[in-house]
């Protein structure tokens, strides 16, 4: 996709679908009413590919908002040696009634 944006009539979406079809395909589609920007037509594939970076980047923000926490816990001392937090674990397994 280029990023540039046709802007076509909601009559075209009657007349001349084929077409806003094909613009579809290598740039989103500007659907008009009255004048004024309305609906924005996306081909299929396009519309994957854009909800798959999302998906990506809302990730990434995930994992950067824990490892933002996860420094500020360090700063604060909120922090506990690995073997320490092991060994409670273990302990309230053992506790647990089966």
């Amino acid at each position: 996709m280029s990023g540039a944006i046709s802007i076509r009539p909601s009559k075209d979406l009657r007349n001349n679908y084929a077409q806003i079809s094909a613009l579809s395909r290598s740039n989103p589609v500007a659907i008009t009413v009255n004048g004024r920007e309305d609906t924005v037509v996306l081909s299929h594939d396009a519309f994957v590919e854009q909800q798959n970076y999302i998906s990506e980047l809302e990730a990434r923000l995930a994992v950067y908002a824990h490892l933002a926490q996860a420094m500020d816990d360090e700063k604060l001392g909120r922090v506990q040696k690995a073997g320490d937090v092991f060994d409670d674990i273990v302990k309230e397994l053992d506790e647990l009634e089966l």
